[in-house]
């Protein structure tokens, strides 16, 4: 797909030929041959694949004003088979419609003796603009034949072209993309575009600061909606505001939305897979590189911004989970790097973002949620740019948060994007967390309730790849206790007194360093699963270390575990036990 300013220019070009043929035939002809002549230039510089159709065409010799009414350049699809056998068709076909074309002042006299064609304003008043986009593999190899500038072609007619201001408003696009096996089709609506002193003389041909002539090109869209293509969610956008002279895009108000609530989402996908809905404030792009942006289709700018967002994902581990994938090469990192886009942004400022994971548990019945509040991080060097990566090839994060809406978090990444591992490493620390916050995550997905405790600080170094991730954690504590919850049959859960004495006596210590003042280290070696997303692959590795601190081991784990259910079961049978000696036999009756 073309950028979309192309078509705008496409459009603008196409006026502007029927303007100035009609201006400078004006002289020495009148109205009735005008119409011929417009025919003529617009057959002859499309190779007859377009043709123009109008109701009405004034113009005023005294006040230099002109006027189009229900303007159209509509192509002939037979001519444009005709092109495509010979090689020689283009990649998009263009259907436009305007309902007026309005052109105030445009200086009669100097035209006739300066040869400067002076505009004040060209207004273009709903234009329905179709585009049909088939690509033409010979139009990739065809070089360039006129590599004259603007000017250099306008000037044996004119020294000057300038327009003061040029103005589309309400503009509808229909962008059709027929490259596919299914044919595909995007639409924009309420487009509204200005433009800003354009001009072209000798002078401005090579002024770098103006943007294809035009000192600045703003554009405007509002209320556009996308459906993804599983049908699940609504991509929503209040506006885009694109500015060439400030180098900057604003996205305001972009949603992805489910299209259904949480019961009936899982009835569609009938797969226990995450439920997203993503709110962003505003996204901006600042100091972009047009030239890059428009000319190579690369997006370079000195930074980002993200306001004010909420993430929430949701899952529901009742249903079956999908057949698991190896995710070898799937790191976000790796990710980026094989990327269609090439782009480079300097600095990425998440301003304050909500983060929440909630999961119903399909073993417990229960629903867990995990949060990460007023989360606020600076990304760096963000790029897929060989050239850039050969200088820097290290993107960093510095992240903070408040987990749990307690604990400060604070983390560090650092991925080398020329691994061909995916070499990542990360290092932070969690401080000042009351652990009996964990427990609206630990309680229904974990069936553990912290009692009590305190986490002083929480510190880890961590070196990791596809394969494995090594490292320690260094966890101080005081007065950690847990209660082991046991489902019962009606669903609930309840603790049991000797799995509880044996975990806090015997297989968690409840300080560290501990009552003989020994600190307990959290060595992690852990090997990931290859089926192990990024974000699991973290938190399990994180976890091997946190648990190794606290004094659980992989041996002191499943011991619980085992005793646990021993425990359960025992407990179970004493019960019916007892209630069978001590029930009320019934009386003998004489």
């Amino acid at each position: 797909m073309k950028p979309f300013w192309k078509w705008f220019i496409g459009i603008f070009l196409t006026l502007l030929l029927v303007l100035i043929g009609g201006l400078w035939y004006l002289g020495n002809h009148w109205k009735p041959l005008l119409s011929e002549k417009l025919h003529e230039i617009i057959l002859s510089s499309s190779d007859s694949l377009y043709q123009v159709t109008y109701d009405d065409f004034d113009f005023n010799l005294v006040t230099g004003n002109a006027y189009v009414h229900n303007f159209r350049l509509i192509p002939d699809t037979g001519v444009y088979q005709s092109l495509k056998k010979q090689q020689k068709a283009p990649d998009n076909l263009y259907d436009i419609a305007v309902s007026k074309l309005e052109i105030k002042n445009f200086h009669p006299k100097r035209i006739y003796a300066q040869r400067r064609l002076n505009i004040d304003h060209i207004l273009v008043e709903s234009p329905e603009i179709k585009v049909i986009n088939e690509s033409q593999s010979y139009n990739d190899t065809v070089t360039v034949k006129d590599k004259r500038t603007l000017y250099q072609k306008i000037s044996k007619v004119l020294k000057e072209l300038s327009i003061h201001n040029i103005a589309f408003r309400d503009v509808n696009v229909t962008y059709t993309n027929r490259n596919e096996e299914l044919e595909k089709t995007t639409r924009l609506r309420n487009v509204n575009i200005n433009i800003n002193d354009l001009q072209v003389d000798s002078a401005s041909q090579n002024d770098s600061l103006r943007f294809y002539n035009a000192k600045s090109v703003d554009f405007q869209m509002n209320d556009y909606r996308l459906a993804t293509g599983d049908s699940l969610y609504y991509v929503d956008l209040s506006g885009i505001h694109f500015t060439s002279a400030e180098r900057s895009i604003v996205l305001s108000g972009l949603r992805m939305t489910p299209r259904y609530n949480k019961v009936d989402f899982y009835k569609q996908t009938k797969l226990a897979k995450e439920r997203f809905d993503l709110t962003f404030d505003t996204i901006q792009f600042n100091n972009i590189d047009l030239f890059k942006l428009l000319r190579q289709q690369r997006l370079y700018a000195g930074n980002a911004q993200i306001g004010k967002a909420k993430v929430e994902v949701y899952n529901n581990t009742a249903y079956p989970r999908k057949p698991k994938k190896e995710k070898i090469g799937k790191y976000p990192h790796q990710q980026l790097r094989k990327l269609a886009l090439p782009l480079k942004i300097d600095t990425l400022m998440l301003k304050e973002t909500d983060i929440s994971y909630v999961e119903h548990n399909g073993k417990t019945g229960q629903t867990g949620k995990v949060t990460f509040d007023r989360t606020k991080g600076t990304f760096y060097n963000i790029t897929n740019d060989s050239v850039a990566l050969a200088q820097n090839k290290f993107l960093t994060a510095d992240i903070h948060s408040r987990f749990m809406n307690n604990g400060h978090l604070q983390i560090q990444f650092s991925f080398d994007m020329d691994d061909k591992l995916g070499a990542f490493s990360y290092k932070g620390a969690l401080t000042n967390m009351n652990a009996m916050a964990l427990n609206p995550l630990t309680k229904p997905l974990a069936m553990i309730e912290i009692s009590s405790g305190n986490f002083r600080k929480l510190s880890f170094h961590v070196r990791a790849d596809e394969y494995r991730a090594r490292g320690n954690v260094q966890f101080y504590y005081t007065d950690l206790a847990v209660n082991i919850l046991l489902k019962k049959e009606e669903g609930k859960q309840s603790g049991n007194r000797v799995v509880n004495t044996l975990a806090n006596k015997f297989i968690i210590n409840d300080s560290n360093p501990d009552a003989n003042e020994k600190f307990h280290p959290g060595p992690i070696n852990y090997r990931r699963p290859l089926t192990a997303s990024f974000f699991n692959f973290f938190w399990k590795s994180l976890m091997e270390g946190v648990k190794a601190s606290a004094g659980v081991t992989k041996e002191r784990e499943a011991k619980l575990m085992n005793t646990a259910e021993s425990a359960d079961k025992t407990v179970g049978k004493v019960r019916g036990f007892l209630k069978e000696v001590f029930k009320k036999k019934p009386k003998d009756n004489k």
